[in-house]
C-alpha cells in the first residue's frame, strides 16, 4: 500500500494520460437500423442523442459517415448523412404530411437539409462550449458544405 504523496501524484500522472472525451457530450446515436454509436454533439437526455445535433454514424449496410440533423431518443429522424465514401444519404423517419399543393418528396428533403443546417450548427456550438475549438470548426465547416451541397 502507498502512502503519502506518490499516490497522489501517481493518480494525477494517470488521470492526466487517460483521453478524456473529445466534446464532453456522451450521447448515443443510432440511424435507420445501423448500430447505436456515441459521439453525438447537441440534444441530449438520459445518455441519447434528442433535439438537433450532429455525430458519427454507421448504416446497416456497414457505411459510415456524419449524421447532422435531429433525433430523438438516441435515433436519428431528420437530416443528412454526410457518407464517408462520397455522398450523402437523406434521413427522414416520418415524411411530410401529403397535400395537393405541394412536393411531399421535396418538402422532406427541405426539412432533412434545413434540420441538417441547425443539427451541424448545434455540433459546433456544443464544441465550443466543450472547448474543442478543432471540431467546433470541423462542423462549421460541415453547416457550409451541407448549404452548398442542398440540391435545388
Amino acid at each position: 500500500m502507498v502512502h503519502g504523496p506518490g499516490l497522489s501524484v501517481l493518480l494525477a500522472i494517470s488521470l492526466a494520460a487517460a483521453p478524456g472525451p473529445a466534446t464532453g457530450v456522451r450521447c448515443r446515436i443510432a440511424v435507420e437500423g445501423g448500430p447505436v454509436m456515441g459521439g453525438w454533439a447537441g440534444g441530449c437526455r438520459a445518455g441519447l442523442a434528442d433535439g438537433l445535433g450532429a455525430g458519427r454514424v454507421r448504416l446497416k449496410d456497414g457505411e459510415t459517415g456524419v449524421l447532422a440533423g435531429r433525433a430523438r431518443s438516441g435515433q436519428g429522424v431528420s437530416g443528412i448523412v454526410l457518407l464517408d465514401q462520397g455522398g450523402f444519404m437523406l434521413v427522414a423517419m416520418v415524411p411530410e404530411p401529403a397535400s395537393p399543393m405541394m412536393d411531399q418528396a421535396a418538402a422532406t428533403s427541405e426539412r432533412a437539409f434545413q434540420n441538417s443546417f441547425a443539427g451541424a450548427a448545434a455540433a459546433a456550438e456544443a464544441h465550443r462550449l466543450a472547448g474543442n475549438a478543432a471540431s467546433a470548426r470541423y462542423y462549421r465547416q460541415l453547416r457550409k458544405q451541407l448549404i452548398d451541397g442542398q440540391p435545388e
